[in-house]
C-alpha cells in the first residue's frame, strides 16, 4: 500500500504541472455560470447532463493524454524494473482522476441545489462512473499511437454511452439501453435528486460495480502486456 500511497501523490503532483487540474476548474467554474443564470427549478435535467457529460468524460479524455505521454517518455517500460505494479500504476490514475471528477461533479451540484441532494446515491453514481470511464479510456489509449489517434477512438466508445439519455429527455422508453452502464450512472445520478425505483437502484449499482470490476480487469492485463514489451 505504501507504493500506491506514494504514486498517488506523484500522479497528483503530474496532474498539477500538466495542467489537468486547473482545465477542470476553468470548465466547472463555466457549467457553474450557466447554472447560477438559470431561473429556479430550471435546472434539474441540465444538471445532471452537466456531471455526466463533463465530470465523467473529463477521466476518459485526461487519461488518454497521461498514458499516452509516460508512454512515449518510456515511462511505462520503466514499470517492469520496478517495485511499482501495473494494478498500482493503474489505481492510481483511476483514483486521482476520479477524485478531480467527483470533486467538479460536487461543485455543479451545489450550485444547483446547494446542500439539498442525496450524497449516497451522488457519489456513488459519480465516483463509480468516474473511474469507470478513467479505466475503460486506458483500454483504449493503450492501442494509438497518437492523442488525435485516441480522440478518434474514444468517439467510438462516447456514442454508445450516450444513447441512455435518449430515455433520460423522453425521446424513447425502451430497456434495451440497460445493457449500458451509462443507464446506471444516470439512474444514480438522478436518484440523488429525485425518487427512482428501489429496482432501478439496485440495478444500477450492481451493474456499474460489475463494469468497474471488469474494467480493471482488462485494463490491468492490457497494462501488464504493454509494460513487457
Amino acid at each position: 500500500m505504501e507504493k500506491l500511497f506514494i504514486s498517488l501523490r506523484w500522479d497528483f503532483l503530474r496532474q498539477l504541472r500538466y495542467n489537468i487540474i486547473a482545465s477542470a476548474v476553468v470548465v466547472n467554474l463555466l457549467y457553474v455560470l450557466i447554472l447560477l443564470n438559470l431561473p429556479d427549478g430550471q435546472y434539474g435535467w441540465l444538471t445532471v447532463f452537466l456531471i455526466f457529460n463533463d465530470p465523467m468524460g473529463l477521466g476518459l479524455m485526461f487519461i488518454g493524454a497521461l498514458y499516452l505521454f509516460e508512454k512515449n517518455e518510456n515511462t511505462l517500460q520503466a514499470l517492469s524494473v520496478t517495485p511499482l505494479r501495473a494494478w498500482q500504476y493503474l489505481a492510481s490514475k483511476t483514483i486521482t482522476l476520479s477524485l478531480i471528477a467527483l470533486a467538479g461533479s460536487l461543485v455543479i451540484a451545489w450550485a444547483a441545489y446547494g446542500s439539498r441532494f442525496n450524497y449516497v446515491y451522488f457519489l456513488l453514481g459519480a465516483g463509480l462512473s468516474a473511474s469507470l470511464f478513467t479505466m475503460l479510456g486506458l483500454c483504449v489509449a493503450a492501442y494509438c499511437r497518437s492523442f488525435n489517434d485516441y480522440l478518434l477512438r474514444a468517439v467510438g466508445l462516447i456514442l454508445p454511452m450516450v444513447l441512455p439519455f435518449l430515455n433520460f429527455f423522453g425521446f424513447t422508453d425502451t430497456l434495451w439501453w440497460y445493457l449500458l452502464p451509462s443507464q446506471g450512472s444516470l439512474l444514480l445520478l438522478g436518484a440523488a435528486f429525485e425518487p427512482v425505483e428501489a429496482w432501478k437502484l439496485a440495478y444500477a449499482l450492481f451493474y456499474l460495480l460489475a463494469w468497474n470490476t471488469g474494467a480493471f480487469l482488462l485494463a490491468a492485463r492490457i497494462l501488464k502486456n504493454q509494460t513487457q514489451r
